[in-house]
């Protein structure tokens, strides 16, 4: 297959560990993969790490999510700089909007990635952003770019039972039923690249927090990386797809 053009979508620096060896794998097959953050993740306040939230702790962030570029090979992210929690106002939904399909452009994405209305963990911006980059990709008369596939990121319902109970109760994790997962990518290879990408973000981890998702990526994950294909200008896949290049030509 060609060289093609992937572009994830989140609201903060840290979103993209879910898909890290995702990406991590594209890239290392010669794709062109690319990482886009809305918010600099200003009020990520961890008591671990000290720093109080505002603008300080946003360039922090921002660096740290470069460390994760790297560590994944994948091209320097574009940092959008809104302010966390405050992306949901219709001016900067539309303002956002406007960005999403110059990424497209600049990108010549072919498939794109970003949170469904589920957002994992059902944090605001996580849902804003979502609906955002679905609101772009499905104007196609404004696009100068048309990417081919959406993908959610999803976490099957099957998958929760094996999530440590110290994360489960921290936060609600959402599930998507597995009747819905479009696509499974086997990632085994590239999970040490997640993981190094994860340990860049030491402001929202403590060393603890690290070994929890390490053990996590295999008790939970499996190796695997699931999504939903949500809009697609191809043909949908008969059954499950086991790579989100699937169907383009």
């Amino acid at each position: 297959m060609r060289k093609r053009s992937i572009l994830a979508i989140f609201a903060h620096p840290d979103d993209e560990m879910g898909v890290s060896a995702l990406l991590a794998k594209y890239a290392s097959e010669g794709h062109d993969v690319y990482l886009a953050c809305v918010t600099s993740g200003q009020k990520g306040y961890r008591a671990h790490f000290g720093m109080p939230p505002g603008d300080g702790l946003g360039k922090v962030r921002e660096e740290e999510l470069r460390c994760a570029a790297r560590q994944l090979g994948i091209h320097e992210p574009f940092l959008l700089g809104y302010q966390d929690q405050g992306i949901s106002s219709p001016p900067v939904v539309h303002e956002i909007a406007g960005r999403v399909r110059e990424l497209f452009e600049k990108t010549r994405a072919d498939v794109v990635i970003t949170w469904g209305p589920d957002g994992i963990t059902g944090h605001v911006d996580h849902t804003a952003t979502g609906a955002i980059v679905t609101l772009a990709f499905q104007q196609q008369g404004l696009l100068k770019h048309k990417p081919s596939k959406l993908y959610y990121v999803a976490l099957p319902e099957s998958q929760i039972l094996n999530v440590p109970d110290t994360l489960r109760r921290e936060r609600p994790l959402y599930t998507v039923s597995e009747r819905f997962i479009t696509t499974e990518v086997d990632c085994r290879e590239y999970f040490e690249a997640g993981l190094r990408a994860i340990e860049c973000h030491r402001s929202q981890f403590s060393p603890e927090r690290m070994q929890q998702f390490k053990e996590m990526n295999s008790r939970v994950f499996r190796d695997r990386v699931s999504l939903r294909l949500a809009l697609s200008t191809v043909p949908a896949p008969n059954g499950r797809e086991d790579s989100i290049l699937a169907g383009l030509e």
